[in-house]
């Protein structure tokens, strides 16, 4: 055997051991909660099967690093093949969507028969997706390291831990917060293809015996390694959710990352560096290798006009989530538990009125998209400071050798202090002055 077979074998064995260590960590390093393993067990029977996929998805990049595929692509054949495939995902979304639809009519006798064209075609991108995807993925692995390597995250040229990810039908998620606060107490990752029947089925089954708000979401991305990243998405996301898979992955390594379920504000600091970093990497290697322009940024949500009563000619999604956030935050504060979930309801109706589905609207959401400080949905200033202090170092690795050594809430203060304190910034002045 030659040693360049000894070593990929070694390689390999080390990869393959690295992934089962790591998903024994996954599955104790969650939500510590009381409520966690009562949880876990009420719905043993849809949760996700970390281990399978980990030895598929290991064994499969065991075998890529031998096969190497897409490596003997030109660079413009490569960018190709990788604009192919992400049309492909996003039009076979469509076709499963307009399949969806023909089942859910009343109307049409035999929908098996009238979805038989779009079942063929969607078929058939099915199959010219499995050949491609190794290719895809390596295409766009060695992108996401060259970019690392470019902007100061590698070690003598070397990213760790490497960014390894697979295109992937990613597990439905199970959030669980209290009824009087929002916070995320408890999350449960099941099985991707739960129909929606049973989704809202389990959402009221935990509910009633646990007295809590539930909701079950889709994931865009998973921080297993290797990652999970689901590719009916434009372009310019997946790069993105590589990126920020990515960040979760070597945050594991970091104080920031060992921390991450201290409590809601440490998973909140570590969702919102994660998508900081991922955002600013994915819109670089958009517009590097793809020509894609990087979107101008959103402006900040003013708390003040929020205030204000909103334009009725112009519907406004962001500034309408974050007045429900708010509002909700009073109710909870006060006590007003009922009332809360009332307002909530309501709200929900408008959202879908104005054309923007939202299933369920409670305190399970806001706690699950309310740890993402960047968004709306959330209220708490995490957001504003990371993005500030973000303003105040010179590039992103400088930012992230700052915020991984995040132990306890109270750091990102003191570390945005030096900074202000170095760049001459006065700090703003708390709302009642």
């Amino acid at each position: 055997m030659s040693r360049r077979k000894i070593a990929l074998l070694a390689i390999l064995a080390l990869m393959l051991t690295a992934a089962i260590g790591a998903g024994v960590v996954w599955q104790q390093f969650s939500f510590g909660g009381e409520i966690q393993g009562p949880i876990a067990d009420s719905v043993d029977d849809y949760r996700f099967d970390l281990f399978g996929y980990e030895l598929g998805s290991v064994s499969g990049k065991l075998a890529d690093m031998v096969r190497r595929p897409g490596v003997r692509l030109a660079p413009e054949e490569q960018i190709i093949l990788v604009e192919h495939y992400q049309y492909r995902a996003t039009h076979m979304g469509w076709l499963q969507n307009q399949i969806s639809r023909i089942y859910a009519d009343p109307d049409i006798a035999d929908p098996e028969a009238s979805s038989r064209e779009l079942s063929e075609r969607l078929a058939g991108m099915a199959a010219i997706q499995a050949d491609t995807r190794p290719s895809v993925e390596a295409i766009l692995e060695r992108q996401v390291r060259e970019m690392l390597v470019m902007m100061g995250f590698s070690k003598g040229g070397v990213v760790w831990p490497p960014a390894r990810f697979n295109f992937s039908d990613l597990p439905n998620y199970l959030i669980v917060s209290p009824r009087d606060r929002i916070e995320v107490e408890a999350g449960i990752h099941l099985h991707p293809d739960i129909p929606l029947s049973e989704i809202d089925f389990l959402e009221g089954q935990v509910a009633d015996e646990f007295d809590r708000s539930t909701i079950i979401e889709d994931l865009g991305g998973l921080g297993v390694w290797p990652t999970m990243v689901m590719d009916q998405a434009s372009l310019s996301w997946i790069l993105s959710t590589i990126a920020h898979e990515w960040v979760h992955n070597y945050l594991v390594f970091q104080p920031l990352g060992w921390h991450l379920f201290d409590g809601q504000e440490m998973n909140t600091i570590n969702e919102t560096v994660a998508t900081i970093v991922g955002d600013e990497i994915g819109d670089r290697l958009a517009f590097e290798y793809y020509g894609i322009p990087t979107p101008p940024p959103l402006p900040p949500l003013d708390d003040e006009e929020l205030i204000a009563d909103a334009d009725p000619d112009q519907f406004d999604v962001r500034r309408e989530m974050r007045r429900t956030r708010l509002r909700v935050d009073e109710l909870l504060e006060e006590g007003n538990v009922e009332e809360a979930e009332a307002y909530m309801e309501t709200r929900r109706q408008m959202f879908v009125e104005e054309g923007y589905y939202l299933r369920k609207l409670n305190q399970a959401y806001f706690a699950f998209h309310g740890s993402y400080a960047t968004r709306p949905a959330a209220s708490d200033p995490i957001g504003p400071k990371l993005r500030e202090l973000r303003s105040l170092t010179p590039d992103l690795a400088t930012f992230m050798r700052l915020v991984q050594e995040i132990s306890a809430p109270e750091q990102l203060d003191e570390i945005l202090a030096i900074r202000r304190g170095e760049h001459g910034v006065a700090a703003p002045k708390p709302d009642n002055q």
